[in-house]
C-alpha cells in the first residue's frame, strides 16, 4: 500500500477510536451498517443529539394528505456533524405530509438530522435516541456526503468511472475505502468554511430568475489561525481538481460534477493558509439526471466537499430556464 494512503487510513482509524474514548461511547459497530444508515443520517448538513424541549404546532396546509408544520426547540447535547452549537437551545422548523398529525418524543433525548435552508434550520429526521440509530449516525457523520454502503461495502460517487476514478498508486485497502475504486475516505478540516452563492444572471427577469440562472460560486475559506490541509480537495501541481472532489445532491440522488472524468495520476491535498480563500463556479444546469420542473417550482442543491456541505434553494421557471439549460448542453 502506498505510504500516503496508509497514513490516511491509519489516521481515520485513530480518529474513530479517539472520538469514542473522548465521548465515552462504545466503538462503532460496522457489522450492522446499511445504506439506510447513510440515507437517514449521512445526507444532511447537521446531525446532533438533543433533548426535545418544545413543540409548537403551526398552520396545516389543506392538501391531501395534509401538510403539518411545527416549530421545535432542542437543547443540543452532542454535535456529530455541522455547525449547530452544542450546549445551546436551537429552533428547527419541521414539515411533514401525512394523514394524521405526527407524534414527537417531547422531553426525550433525540437524534436529529437538519438542513440550513434559506436562513432557517429545518429538521428532516427526528428519532428518539437508541444504541442502533446512534451507531448509524456516528458512522454516517464521519463519511464524505454522497457515499453509500452496498452489500456491506463502501461505494464512492465516482465508482462508475471504474479504474479511471482514482490513481492506482494511491489506492487504499480495507473498509474505509471505496470498494470499487480504492479511493480512501477523505474529509475536510473543521476550520474550513464552505459558502455558496448564486452567480448574478446576465439579465435579471422579474419573477423569473430570483436565484439566477443555475450558476453558483463555491468558496472555501480557512477560518482558523493555522494553515489547513484539505484532504477532500485534490490537486495536481497548481491545478485544483474541483470536479473530482465535490459532489451535488439533488432530489435524493448524488451527482458528480459535470466535468468529472476521474483521476489517473497521483494527487495531493490542497493547503490553505490562515484566512485564505479559493473559489470556483459550478453550473448546475449541466447536471444530467435531475427532473427539471415544468412551470415554476423550487429545487434544492446540496453542494458537498467531504463532510462539509451547503444547501441552496433554487427557483426554476421552465419557460425561462429551459432554453438556458439546453444552450449550455449544446456548447462543445
Amino acid at each position: 500500500m502506498p505510504r500516503i494512503t496508509f497514513v490516511l487510513l491509519t489516521a481515520a482509524c485513530l480518529l474513530f477510536h479517539a472520538l469514542s474514548e473522548a465521548t465515552g461511547e462504545p466503538p462503532i459497530d460496522y457489522g450492522n451498517l446499511s445504506d439506510e444508515a447513510i440515507t437517514n443520517w449521512g445526507r444532511s448538513q447537521h446531525v446532533f443529539t438533543a433533548k426535545l424541549t418544545g413543540v409548537a404546532a403551526g398552520p396545516v396546509a389543506r392538501s391531501f394528505p395534509p401538510i403539518y408544520n411545527y416549530r421545535l426547540t432542542f437543547q443540543v447535547t452532542t454535535l456529530l456533524r455541522g455547525s449547530t452549537p452544542a450546549g445551546k437551545p436551537v429552533t428547527c422548523f419541521y414539515s411533514v405530509r401525512q394523514k394524521t398529525p405526527p407524534k414527537f418524543p417531547e422531553g426525550k433525548e433525540c437524534l436529529v438530522a437538519a438542513e440550513t435552508s434559506r436562513g432557517s434550520l429545518k429538521a428532516v429526521r427526528i428519532e428518539q435516541t437508541n444504541a442502533g440509530n446512534l451507531n448509524d449516525a456516528r458512522f454516517a457523520s464521519q463519511l464524505p456526503i454522497g457515499w453509500q454502503i452496498r452489500d456491506g461495502k463502501l461505494i464512492s460517487p465516482w465508482a462508475d468511472l471504474g479504474t479511471q476514478a482514482w490513481p492506482a498508486a494511491q489506492r487504499g485497502m480495507g473498509f474505509m475505502t471505496c470498494s470499487q475504486t480504492g479511493r480512501p475516505v477523505l474529509l475536510a478540516d473543521e476550520a474550513l468554511q464552505l459558502t455558496v452563492k448564486p452567480v448574478p444572471p446576465a439579465k435579471k427577469v422579474k419573477y423569473a430568475n430570483p436565484d439566477g440562472d443555475g450558476g453558483y460560486t463555491v468558496t472555501l475559506t480557512n477560518t482558523g489561525k493555522k494553515s489547513i490541509t484539505i484532504d477532500a480537495l485534490r490537486r495536481q501541481g497548481k491545478k485544483i481538481l474541483w470536479e473530482e472532489s465535490m459532489v451535488i445532491l439533488c432530489q435524493g440522488k448524488t451527482y458528480k460534477l459535470p466535468q468529472s472524468r476521474g483521476i489517473t495520476q497521483p494527487t495531493e491535498p490542497t493547503v490553505l493558509k490562515p484566512t485564505e480563500s479559493i473559489s470556483t463556479v459550478i453550473e448546475t444546469f449541466l447536471l444530467k439526471g435531475p427532473e427539471w420542473p415544468r412551470g415554476g417550482y423550487r429545487l434544492e442543491f446540496l453542494f458537498c466537499l467531504g463532510q462539509k456541505s451547503n444547501l441552496q434553494s433554487f427557483y426554476y421557471l421552465s419557460k425561462h430556464h429551459d432554453p438556458i439549460r439546453k444552450g449550455l448542453h449544446a456548447k462543445p
